[in-house]
């Protein structure tokens, strides 16, 4: 992972200081701590793709709501995948 767990690292004490500019309260960070919690209980975790795993190839939903296939993107190059909870 290289220097990206120190980061995260650091990211999730200044979240979880409930400091701005996250502002996280106490029962936010309860919460996820339970949520965390039952995925890694649930054995879900175990299952998930490690670093270097070859994902299966898949079609999703863009944000402009265009079907696009993952076979078709990598072959334009390298591929992100970035999932986010909607628009606020």
């Amino acid at each position: 992972m290289g220097d990206l767990q120190p980061r995260l690292d650091e990211f999730k004490k200044a979240f979880e200081s409930g400091a701005p500019p996250y502002n996280a309260t106490q029962k936010v960070i309860e919460t996820m701590h339970r949520a965390t919690a039952e995925l890694e209980d649930s054995g879900l975790a175990n299952e998930a793709l490690r670093i270097g795993d070859r994902a299966p190839e898949f079609s999703l939903f863009n944000q402009d709501h265009v079907q696009v296939n993952s076979a078709d993107l990598l072959r334009q190059g390298s591929l992100v995948v970035s999932f986010f909870r909607g628009h606020w």
